[in-house]
């Protein structure tokens, strides 16, 4: 056996999860150490650590193109980081949708990222990668396609300053996620046949619409910037006519524009929305669980 191999056996590294093991939440994957959590959207860039301890440090928030950012932050984005391991949230150019019957089980996550073909059937687009959340208790799943090449690009620019993207997902369906889990699982029976979810994250923003117990609409628009309030309520508004008078509306947002979030609230809190916003929220769904 050799030195190093002897040195992760004592230390215990031996039995950890790898880096990269896509199957193990990111909070056991690197328990004991530091990681860097990005948010990038259209013209911003959002950050926070994760300490030694598991809590949030402090992060910050930059406006501009991602490739001009991380050259700027590099130093302070490397200390951030043991290894220079990271998560990425792409918050931009990418789509949501609702499909049924897709494939399920314990592998499908898996599979989806390794070999999305097999998952999507004819559906596959070759520029795409995907992620899947699935209506826990009828055929429905919400399905993202997020654009390669934006993908790649991020990966490039982060590896040029030595910084390594152990996770790539995307901030908006990460809270769809989140809520969906609230909901249905954490609060098992108490949703109503009929609801809205609307949630927001930097300038992107989805709304589902279940009816009668099932899904039955969802629309998302990227990269919206943070000053689009008028324009997400374009999207909102025919939406929360599907559903019966007094049906319920729940809200999730992520932002560091507290005047967007302020000011969207306003307007759902007049149909009764529930706030299911927590401090740091999409944080802990990206860099958590």
């Amino acid at each position: 056996m050799l030195l190093d191999e002897i040195k992760s056996v004592l230390s215990f590294d031996a039995f950890k999860p790898e880096a990269d093991d896509a199957s193990v939440s990111w909070g056991r994957r690197f328990e004991g150490r530091k990681t860097l959590l990005l948010n990038v959207s259209r013209n911003q860039t959002s950050w926070r650590g994760i300490n030694k301890k598991g809590r949030f440090d402090d992060g910050g928030v930059m406006e501009g193109e991602f490739a001009d950012i991380a050259p700027q932050r590099a130093d302070e984005w490397r200390m951030m980081a043991d290894g220079g391991w990271c998560v990425v949230s792409i918050n931009n150019r990418f789509i949501m949708s609702l499909e049924n019957n897709m494939m399920r089980g314990d592998n499908c996550v898996n599979l989806l990222r390794t070999n999305p073909r097999a998952v999507l059937g004819p559906k596959f687009d070759r520029g795409k990668r995907y992620a899947i959340c699935h209506h826990p208790e009828t055929s429905a799943s919400m399905l993202l396609a997020c654009e390669e090449s934006m993908v790649k690009v991020t990966e490039d620019v982060l590896r040029t300053i030595g910084i390594r993207p152990g996770r790539v997902c995307c901030g908006l369906f990460a809270l769809n996620e989140y809520a969906v889990h609230q909901l249905y699982v954490a609060q098992r029976g108490s949703v109503p046949p009929n609801m809205v979810l609307v949630s927001a994250c930097e300038g992107s923003i989805g709304v589902l619409v279940q009816q009668d117990g099932q899904w039955k609409e969802l629309r998302c628009r990227s990269g919206l910037g943070p000053d689009a309030v008028e324009t997400s309520l374009q999207i909102i508004s025919p939406l929360l006519q599907k559903v019966p008078q007094g049906s319920p509306v729940y809200f999730i947002s992520e932002g560091q524009d507290a005047k967007f979030r302020a000011d969207l609230f306003v307007h759902l809190e007049r149909v009764g929305a529930v706030d299911m916003t927590q401090d740091d929220i999409l944080w802990r769904a990206i860099g958590i669980h």
